[in-house]
């Protein structure tokens, strides 16, 4: 998602922008389709995306955030993220819990009573769509990286930062294997802990939910914070400058099979090695930045790389409004959908749909300088 304004069009790292739409159309996959049954393989792909789609958008916020603070100082960097999550943040809340209203005049009343039960749930974690719960949490990451971006800024040791970036990773997969990660949903977090310790009946205290809360997404976003530190501090001097070099010329033909071949092998080993899920948003970051230089070669593919990179935000956070009117409309024309299982080519069109459809109403609320501020942080 574009968070970050930090780079001018002519020196942006275009395929970040590219897998920034590319991620955004994974959100559509996993999310698109509401509960709609998947086969094995419709399944597989959704895990794929599962495992790309939110780090990704996390390695990138938190690499291009590092360098605001850095350059812009504390408070600049606090306002920045404040306008540009949080003003969003509170209103597509309100957005879909109008939306989740007017669900109500058509016999939907269950959901939403259920929803405004909890509004401690609404206000802090997100629960209004399920996709909302990415901007507090990058908020807290954001609160939390201040300290460590100031702390190791001017650190170039290497292993010192690699041991960090690992740690992060080793702390954050325990959490989540050992079923304390945030239950989205729920709004709660260190679950499986406050079971064993007999401490269940304290988990809706608003103290305590919060802390726990903010604490499993602490742990969350360490590996990615942590990576930016180790990407900016280490990796990036090769890297951008190999970027920068601009003396390889390529075709068309030659940059979608250099875009798909570690795709490929990456989906092929995914679900076998658990340490790769654990890298592919951070190997896909380096090399959407390997490919930057060669995408800027082709000026279509510039275009609609930084066409999706734009608008990947918008699409992230609307696609819910797509999904809700979608959904009805494909149950009254094929009402056998609910009974069978979506196969990978049914996912694939349906969610090439609503992200369509997504991409059309960011453009159209990218029109409006005020609205596109307020919903697109633009």
């Amino acid at each position: 998602m574009n968070l970050e304004k930090s780079h001018s069009n002519s020196h942006r790292l275009l395929g970040i922008d590219l897998f920034r739409g590319i991620a955004a159309y994974g959100v559509v996959v996993i999310h698109g389709l509401g509960e709609i049954p998947r086969d094995v393989n419709a399944l597989f792909i959704s895990n794929a995306f599962v495992s790309f789609c939110v780090p990704f958008f996390l390695v990138t916020a938190f690499y291009f955030s590092q360098k605001i603070l850095l350059s812009k100082g504390i408070t600049k960097y606090i306002i920045n993220r404040v306008n540009r999550i949080l003003l969003p943040y509170l209103a597509w809340t309100v957005i879909y819990l109008f939306a989740r209203y007017l669900g109500t005049l058509i016999g939907n009343k269950a959901s939403f009573n259920r929803l405004i039960s909890d509004p401690f749930n609404i206000i802090f974690f997100g629960a209004a769509s399920v996709q909302l719960y990415f901007l507090p949490l990058l908020f807290c990451g954001s609160l939390v990286a201040i300290p460590l971006f100031l702390l190791y800024k001017n650190i170039k040791n290497g292993l010192l930062l690699l041991l960090f970036f690992l740690s992060s990773i080793y702390l954050f997969d325990s959490m989540i294997v050992t079923g304390n990660d945030f239950a989205l949903g729920e709004g709660i977090a260190f679950k499986h802990l406050l079971n064993i310790t007999s401490l269940s009946k304290y988990w809706f205290f608003p103290g305590i939910r919060l802390f726990t809360v903010f604490l499993a997404w602490t742990i969350k976003c360490l590996p990615y914070i942590s990576f930016s530190l180790l990407f900016t501090n280490v990796l990036s001097p090769y890297f951008l400058r190999r970027y920068g070099n601009g003396k390889e010329k390529i075709s068309i033909f030659q940059l979608i099979l250099v875009f798909l071949f570690p795709l490929i092998i990456g989906l092929i080993f995914l679900v076998r090695i658990n340490f790769l899920y654990l890298l592919l948003p951070y190997l896909s970051f380096i090399y959407a930045i390997w490919i930057s230089n060669l995408i800027s070669q082709n000026i279509a593919i510039s275009k609609v790389s930084l066409k999706l990179g734009y608008f990947s935000y918008g699409i992230y956070l609307s696609h819910a409004l797509i999904t809700a009117g979608f959904l009805p409309v494909m149950n009254k024309l094929f009402p056998q959908m609910l009974s069978f299982q979506l196969s990978p080519l049914m996912l694939i069109l349906s969610s090439s749909v609503i992200f369509t459809l997504s991409l059309v109403m960011t453009y159209l609320i990218s029109l409006n300088k005020t609205a596109a501020k307020v919903l697109l942080a633009a």
